[in-house]
């Protein structure tokens, strides 16, 4: 009877001679520097710390709520450019959210990643679920009411990580810039309609990242197949990359600065500051899900 080769069994997944499964070399796509739950924890840490600054910065404190105030004032929009955010702000509803969250499902059930689809609900749920009792029942601000955090920006951004979660590594880059953008200019809209202070959206941001670590901990530990995904620098890119595309979006629309050249600085600042936190945040999530998530 003929045996199969050494490299014939390699092939297939043994070592020469043993019969024990290879395990993945460092630099492979089955390979992780990191477990998924020291992923999860790590962002679920860095989602906490983040929170409190704001919290403790944005509504504790009278002198960064004035501030906070400052920075959403120093956005100002045309009527033209005001009546297209509030249109699309319009259409975060109940029912966008449920058909979204719904068709997320579809997609991982489709794909026969069961793991996959109870993460994105957990996600969705999970994030928004939070930002309404931390704003009418937990938080309170000096200055009330609270308006932290900000629900539109929760919705979007939750959205958004559903889908890079259950995108499949060859879409995945082309997803996370499109959440990147999406997200980006549904928090900045927000602020600009003066709907929500930055650190509103801020906060938001840091409790779509802590579930989005609950998610991740779930879709890799009860999955049953190995990443395929090894590209962090394509994902940091097309992150930061749909980021800039809103922050065009939002400037092309009519937002402005308030008082024009001598609001300009802290405009700039301002959405500045939300896009680093959802290119970071949506970056963060795609590459950990790339890394640990089949």
């Amino acid at each position: 009877m003929m045996t199969a080769s050494a490299p014939a069994r390699q092939e297939q997944g043994y070592g020469q001679g043993h019969g024990q499964p290879l395990q993945p070399a460092p630099g492979s796509p089955g390979h992780s520097r990191m477990p998924v739950w020291a992923h999860a924890i790590v962002m679920a840490a860095a989602a906490v710390a983040g929170l409190f600054m704001v919290v403790r910065y944005a509504i504790h404190s009278l002198r960064g709520v004035r501030f906070d105030e400052r920075m959403m004032y120093s956005l100002g929009t045309t009527p033209a450019a005001w009546t297209r955010i509030l249109d699309i702000l319009g259409l975060v509803t109940d029912v966008s959210v449920a058909v979204c969250l719904a068709g997320c499902v579809v997609v991982a059930i489709l794909q026969r990643r069961w793991a996959v689809a109870v993460s994105a609900g957990v996600l969705i749920a999970g994030a928004n679920i939070t930002t309404q009792v931390l704003k009418y029942h937990v938080l309170h601000s000096v200055s009330p009411p609270n308006t932290l955090p900000s629900g539109h920006t929760t919705v979007g951004l939750s959205l958004a990580l559903a889908a890079v979660i259950v995108a499949s590594h060859r879409w995945r880059p082309l997803v996370t810039a499109g959440a990147a953008t999406l997200a980006t200019f549904i928090g900045a809209g927000t602020v600009s309609a003066h709907w929500h202070r930055p650190g509103d959206v801020l906060a938001a941001g840091m409790v779509c990242l802590g579930w989005a670590a609950v998610a991740l901990a779930i879709a890799g530990g009860l999955q049953r197949r190995t990443p395929r995904g090894r590209h962090p620098e394509l994902l940091a890119t097309t992150s930061l990359l749909g980021v800039v595309l809103a922050g065009l979006a939002v400037v092309l629309i009519g937002v402005r600065p308030s008082f024009g050249i001598h609001d300009l600085p802290l405009a700039v600042v301002t959405l500045g500051l939300l896009g680093a936190m959802f290119a970071v945040v949506v970056g963060w999530v795609s590459i950990a899900v790339d890394r640990t998530v089949a």
